[in-house]
């Protein structure tokens, strides 16, 4: 039997790794973090830019843009959950050391992702008009929401694919190089839709081929790099395996996350359903304003997604004291964060809001309206980031499944119904009920979090919340 090539890290790939796991924890929070926070509130802002541009169409085109973006979303959370909990696993190895597991995960990964999204885009585009009925779409817009939506979804399969490249540079640090290769993207998709909407005064369908040729540029990159002289972040079709160990720890992590994912996609869904069947400007209202609050969430989800595996290596390289202080340092982080970027959202709320208007007061005052409640929602969303973060982080996936799944079926869902049905609140039941759900998530979310940390700290004998305890210990050790 042939003796396999031992894997060995490239010296920038030792010195990032031993950052992570060894560096100042703030510092290391902050310089993997905040690139990756900065990129996702540009996102934000040029998801922003494509609704503005949308509603010089028309106000029905923004609300049909912003309605079929959550529904493509739910296959996409599939894979952006697979992206999460896959590399959840391999940034556990890569903090163990086991660089030969690390490499054999990755070719599987990639593999398996390839085969997924082309077997998901072969079963969704031709029954793309069916699922839009299903949603409840206008049967009067069935026929121009049935391309656009076709056309994203490709979009959608390939923001998967490069989801599993993006969340690889992740767990190498290299939060830097993910934010020049989106900076670029960016701008190919916000010149492609400014020059089709100003210049060929074309129709949304061109937003959707936009959001297509973006996420080929990142795909083209993502090969190019795939194929450097890394030994251990790169592709191999004789890696690909199909070995338990190698697939199921993968795949059994995932499950929940891809659950969870899917599953608040379908309840925004079901919530924009429930509003557009009585307006559809209404429905277009509430996701301008979970736009515009994205704004102040995305900075936020940026510190959460860089430090998911951060926390995920130093548990890897069993740091279990060190993955808590990283938790504590992203929290403080996130409610600094959080602060700041609530306070020109709220103040600034009516302007803000009519920048999406077009000049129809009737459409500013429903975005307002729904707004003012909606913008709470950033305030608190910091905490329930960094708690995600340390869940995820741990592995505890079931645990995320159980918080999303109250924030939409118990918390959101039923209370937009009763408002619906019993009270007269009309338009504001719509931010209200966004900010209530998330409230009451960020308090449920706390709870787990006192009660996951504690017994992690008794099951590896930390006394993270005795000081004076831990320091008698070591001294009597001594």
């Amino acid at each position: 039997m042939v003796k396999e090539k031992e894997v060995h890290l490239s010296e920038k790939e030792v010195q990032a790794r031993d950052f992570i796991l060894n560096g100042p924890v703030f510092k290391v929070i902050l310089r993997i973090g905040l690139p990756i926070a900065f990129f996702q509130s540009l996102n934000h802002l040029f998801r922003a830019l494509d609704m503005f541009m949308a509603a010089s169409i028309d106000e029905t085109a923004v609300s049909m843009v912003t309605y079929l973006a959550q529904m493509n979303m739910i296959i996409g959370g599939l894979g952006l959950g697979l992206a999460t909990g896959a590399t959840l696993k391999i940034s556990q190895m890569y903090g163990s050391g086991n660089y030969e597991a690390v490499r054999k995960q990755i070719s599987t990964l990639l593999a398996f992702a390839v085969l997924a999204s082309i077997g998901m885009i072969i079963i969704i585009i031709p029954l793309a008009a069916p699922i839009l009925r299903f949603a409840n779409m206008p049967e009067e817009l069935i026929t121009s929401a049935r391309v656009y939506f076709s056309i994203e979804f490709l979009g959608v399969m390939l923001m998967f694919l490069n989801g599993i490249y993006i969340a690889l540079e992740r767990v190498q640090g290299n939060a830097k190089k993910i934010l020049y290769m989106n900076l670029v993207a960016m701008v190919i998709r916000i010149g492609f839709t400014a020059f089709s909407i100003y210049i060929l005064c074309e129709g949304v369908v061109f937003i959707a081929i936009s959001i297509v040729l973006s996420q080929l540029f990142i795909f083209a990159y993502a090969i190019y790099n795939l194929k450097e002289k890394s030994e251990v972040f790169t592709f191999s079709l004789k890696d690909v395996t199909l070995k338990r160990e190698i697939l199921a720890p993968m795949l059994t992590i995932s499950i929940p996350i891809m659950i969870e994912r899917s599953a608040f996609h379908v309840g925004k869904v079901i919530v924009n359903a429930m509003i557009a069947s009585i307006d559809l400007l209404v429905a277009g209202g509430l996701s301008i304003s979970n736009l515009i609050c994205g704004l102040g969430v995305a900075p936020q989800m940026g510190i959460q997604d860089a430090s998911i595996p951060i926390l995920a290596q130093n548990m890897g390289a069993k740091k279990h004291k060190r993955t808590l202080e990283a938790f504590k340092a992203v929290f403080v982080i996130n409610m600094v964060q959080a602060v700041l970027l609530f306070l020109p959202l709220f103040i600034f709320a009516r302007q803000m809001t009519g920048l999406f208007a077009q000049n129809n007061p009737e459409f500013h005052e429903i975005i307002y309206m729904i707004h003012i409640f909606d913008v709470w929602s950033v305030l608190v969303l910091g905490a329930y980031s960094s708690v995600m973060a340390l869940l995820l982080g741990l592995g505890y996936t079931k645990l995320t499944l159980f918080l999303n799944f109250c924030r939409v079926f118990l918390f959101r869902i039923p209370v937009l119904w009763f408002l619906q049905n019993f009270t007269n609140m009309g338009v504001q039941a719509a931010g209200f009920v966004m900010m209530f759900s998330n409230v009451a998530t960020v308090i449920t979310s706390l709870i787990i979090a006192v009660i996951c940390v504690r017994k992690f700290c008794q099951k590896h004998e930390i006394f993270f919340w005795n000081r004076s305890l831990e320091k008698k210990l070591k001294s009597d050790i001594i």
